[in-house]
């Protein structure tokens, strides 16, 4: 598809014509940078192959997105070198239609994310696959670097935890050699629940987090109140990566994002990695979504 040096393909593929990749990097038309760099280092560490993705609406946006595709490449390999290898794609369609087509062979897809103002718009491609996309998604901010805080943050409420979320979580921070932080959000507990005291919850956490494997790492459970998304945004500030979980909903206008995630994820400071979803009967009233 590519030819050794990596540069675009001349002419562009549809979207029953994709390959498979490791990693696959969603690029639009705006700097490339933070999420070419992320996704070229996710795969550096886990050992796959980047696949750069643009989707054009139409034929004259090409060029645009060669443009666009050449500088994700290169920020891939001035955050790699050659360490990884770089495919790229371009796919002419809907984006809505043909990015999640696009990434369905994919372990991971990565997306930039634009300015906070432009995220609810319906021309968002982090909104469109962060909420319709049935893979795990990592949203990361334009103001993303490399430096490192040690930390992999996870966010659990007190009523239940998502097993996928805390299993893709204790996994990032192995991964990277970092300690893993669990906040459990117990929203507005002006009056909390007396039997839900902050050591009920703690141990809960840490119960589940053994059933997640959580033993294998470095491991603070905070019990924080207020409101979940501002908690999770200040706990994001000193944070690699955050990681929220994802659930199925019903409906015309279905989306795998709940009020929480649509508040965090145009502010996090860090990146943001949503678990692929988990069944329609998995904590229904999970508030970290």
């Amino acid at each position: 598809m590519n030819s050794p040096s990596g540069s675009p393909t001349s002419s562009p593929v549809r979207p029953d014509a994709t390959t498979g990749a490791g990693v696959v990097v969603a690029v639009g038309g705006s700097d490339p940078g933070s999420a070419a760099r992320w996704g070229a280092r996710e795969a550096a560490r886990t050992g796959a192959t980047v696949r750069l993705l643009h989707v054009a609406p139409h034929d004259p946006a090409l060029a645009q997105g060669r443009e666009a595709l050449r500088l994700a490449a290169a920020a891939c390999r001035d955050e790699v070198g050659d360490r990884v290898g770089i495919e790229e794609q371009q796919v002419v369609g809907d984006p809505g239609a043909a990015l999640p087509e696009a990434c369905h062979d994919a372990r991971l897809v990565v997306t930039g994310r634009r300015s906070s103002t432009s995220w609810h718009s319906t021309s968002s491609v982090s909104a469109q696959l962060a909420g319709r996309l049935d893979l795990p998604v990592c949203v990361v901010p334009p103001s993303w670097t490399s430096s490192s805080h040690g930390v992999v943050d996870v966010g659990l409420t007190p009523d239940g935890h998502d097993h996928r979320a805390l299993t893709e979580a204790v996994r990032r921070a192995r991964l990277q050699r970092a300690a893993l932080r669990v906040l459990v959000c117990r929203p507005g507990s002006l009056a909390p629940d007396p039997t839900e005291s902050d050591d009920v919850l703690r141990r809960r956490a840490l119960a589940a987090l053994d059933e997640a494997g959580g033993d294998a790492c470095d491991v603070e459970v905070d019990v924080t109140s207020g409101h979940p998304a501002s908690q999770l945004l200040e706990a994001a500030a000193t944070a690699d990566l955050l990681v929220l979980g994802r659930r199925r909903r019903h409906g015309e206008h279905a989306t795998f994002l709940g009020p929480v995630a649509r508040a965090v994820l145009p502010w996090a400071a860090c990146p943001v990695l949503l678990a692929r979803p988990g069944p329609i009967d998995e904590g229904a009233d999970h508030a970290r979504r």
